[in-house]
């Protein structure tokens, strides 16, 4: 876990004893920092106090938590030193601090050894988080690698593919859902480019932007709205695209 090389300068304000936790708090403290995020922390070593961390302004409502596989025999071949309990637990706790947070993950399909049924716990996993985004990957032996001197890639291209389609069919049809809850809310977007609108009656420029679940979104606007932080009235949903209009604030 992480460990401040200088702790001794953290706030006397600041909570949390976790030193990642206390990192995030005082970033949270910084003036003009409107966003903040980080990325794929371990299920065995995530903190409650990180949790609450993620809880503050700042912090976007997105986590992405690395999982690898459902079945605990090929976490452990991978080395990954979790369980999917761990996992699961992780999760239980976040979504308890955070109801409605974004969750992310990765995946692995068709490892060394790894069963149908082993497969199957993986869908099951995923059908039971409902992740909002997943980058999963067919394994492909390297040469030198631990895996490689220890075991044989006995899961054949053709049985890695349908696997690999069948999480790519599931996330699609997970996600499609979850992001029909944005329609008629307000989502906050951080403005990235406007472009020429191509089939769209009343605008002439698009405007494109990640919301705090970073979900890409889109709405009628103008250069002048790059950079900014922007509310935008969601009408539409896609599986990976949100839209509306903006919503002017006095």
């Amino acid at each position: 876990s992480y460990q401040a090389p200088d702790a001794e300068n953290f706030s006397a304000h600041n909570p949390f004893k976790n030193h990642f936790a206390a990192l995030l708090w005082e970033v949270n403290q910084v003036p003009g920092i409107k966003r903040l995020h980080f990325t794929a922390p371990h299920p065995r070593e995530f903190d409650d106090e990180v949790i609450e961390a993620m809880a503050l302004p700042a912090h976007l409502n997105f986590l992405h938590l690395p999982v690898q596989s459902g079945d605990n025999e090929v976490l452990r071949r991978m080395n990954r030193k979790h369980t999917v309990e761990d996992f699961e637990d992780a999760i239980r706790r976040v979504r308890e601090k955070i109801p409605n947070i974004a969750l992310g993950t990765d995946l692995i399909v068709g490892f060394c050894g790894e069963t149908p049924e082993q497969f199957e716990k993986t869908v099951k996993l995923f059908q039971r988080v409902k992740f909002d985004m997943s980058y999963h990957a067919m394994y492909s032996q390297r040469s030198g690698t631990a895996a490689a001197k220890a075991f044989k890639d006995d899961v054949s291209p053709e049985e890695k593919r349908r696997r690999w389609d069948v999480i790519q069919e599931l996330l699609i049809k997970t996600v499609l859902e979850l992001n029909q809850k944005y329609v008629g809310q307000s989502v906050s977007v951080l403005v990235e480019r406007c472009e020429e609108a191509i089939h769209h009656e009343k605008a002439e420029k698009m405007c494109y932007g990640f919301s705090r679940e970073l979900k890409l979104s889109r709405f009628p606007g103008d250069e002048s709205l790059v950079g900014k932080i922007v509310d935008v009235k969601i009408n539409k949903a896609d599986k990976w695209l949100l839209e509306g209009e903006y919503v002017q604030t006095a």
